[in-house]
């Protein structure tokens, strides 16, 4: 290192390499001191070891107290849980115990008020009066009314009677019955044996008629079955005359003959009668040909054309296609790179909020910065 001095003396040379000598022996010492790595002494190893012990069980009472809280959490949740079904047992006591009390003390017909309301109070009801003499009759009372009956229980045995003995009249009349029924039966049964001689008599006569009407009626059927044979057959001869002239008349008509003149109208001389018409002249058809061709020529023309207009329109889709399909690759390509920007952004936005999120927490947490430990230890001493 070189000194930098003015004109000195041999003692001002040697305090100067002292100085220096000092300076470069503090720089030396301060960078044994201060390098954590190397430097063997300045710790306090037994307070950090305490501090870490007392870390520790700060952790573990904190476990603890943790544990604890929630033992008594469980605790207290499982006795209000038991406190809760306790009081739902008591409440379903009590309404059970209501619901006995209404069924047994409370029912309608305890009401002081239920005579009003009693639906078979008439049936219950003492009669009005029992006879003439009832003493519960004031002397202001009535003591006969219209439609009363109070003797019902002799009218019902004087009915009774009655009726019983109306059953043994209608069981003697019975018997009564039966027997006439008996002897009109054995007078119908001679009756019907009487009538039966008669229409046997009478079927025979009967039989004998209808037998004489069938052999006249067979007799006259068949005479007028050879009449009406006679009439078919003549019938049958005149039909075949009338036929014969017939198909000699058509045979000689303009029609099967084919006569072209008789086709041909007479009020329009381009106009043929339909039903009387046998085809064209060859010259005719030589013209209907020649029609038929240009037309099947024109018709082919315009199949050309079709097909050529539709491989037009093909080509053209095709191209259409082509044209979208790049295009919307080159639309998924600009989506994709924009989606690839937005995520990089996102990431720095990301990575600045944690910065941030991480610089708030420092701020918030009163943590102590470099700059508080960069002011000590500035020398060795």
């Amino acid at each position: 290192m070189t000194l930098k001095i003015g004109i000195c003396t041999k003692s001002d040379l040697d305090e100067a390499m002292k100085l220096q000598k000092r300076e470069q022996y503090e720089e030396e010492r301060k960078s044994r001191i201060f390098n954590a790595k190397q430097r063997l002494y300045g710790l306090d190893l037994d307070t950090l070891e305490r501090q870490i012990l007392e870390k520790k069980k700060q952790q573990s009472d904190q476990i603890t107290r943790d544990k604890l809280f929630e033992e008594q959490e469980q605790l207290q949740k499982r006795l209000i849980l038991a406190q809760e079904r306790e009081l739902e047992k008591k409440q379903r006591v009590a309404d059970s115990d209501l619901n006995y009390y209404r069924c047994r003390y409370q029912q309608k017909e305890q009401r002081r008020e239920f005579d009003l309301n009693d639906p078979n109070y008439l049936k219950k009801a003492r009669p009005t009066r029992i006879a003439d003499d009832d003493i519960a009759l004031g002397v202001s009372s009535a003591q006969i009314f219209h439609g009363e009956d109070l003797f019902n229980s002799e009218r019902k045995v004087r009915q009774r009677e009655q009726q019983r003995a109306w059953l043994d009249q209608q069981i003697a009349e019975r018997k009564q019955a039966k027997e006439a029924r008996k002897q009109a039966e054995n007078m119908l049964m001679d009756s019907v044996v009487c009538r039966d001689k008669l229409l046997l008599e009478m079927a025979k006569s009967d039989h004998m008629m209808r037998n004489q009407v069938i052999q006249r009626t067979r007799e006259f059927n068949m005479n007028m079955a050879k009449q009406k044979q006679l009439d078919r057959d003549r019938a049958k001869r005149e039909k075949y005359e009338d036929d014969m002239a017939e198909i000699y008349n058509m045979l000689s008509s303009d029609m099967l003959t084919e006569n072209p003149d008789v086709a041909q109208s007479k009020t329009d001389p381009n106009k043929k009668i339909a039903f009387m018409y046998r085809g064209m002249t060859p010259e005719e058809l030589r013209v209907f040909r020649l029609g038929q061709e240009q037309q099947l020529r024109l018709s082919t023309q315009r199949k050309v054309e079709a097909q050529m207009m539709d491989k037009q329109w093909e080509q053209y889709a095709i191209n259409m296609d082509r044209t979208l399909v790049l295009q919307q690759i080159d639309v998924d390509r600009q989506r994709k790179a924009q989606f690839d920007e937005l995520m990089r952004a996102n990431a720095k936005l990301a990575v600045e909020q944690d910065q941030q999120r991480k610089d708030a927490m420092i701020a918030l947490s009163n943590a102590v910065s470099d700059d508080f430990y960069d002011q000590f230890n500035k020398n060795s001493r």
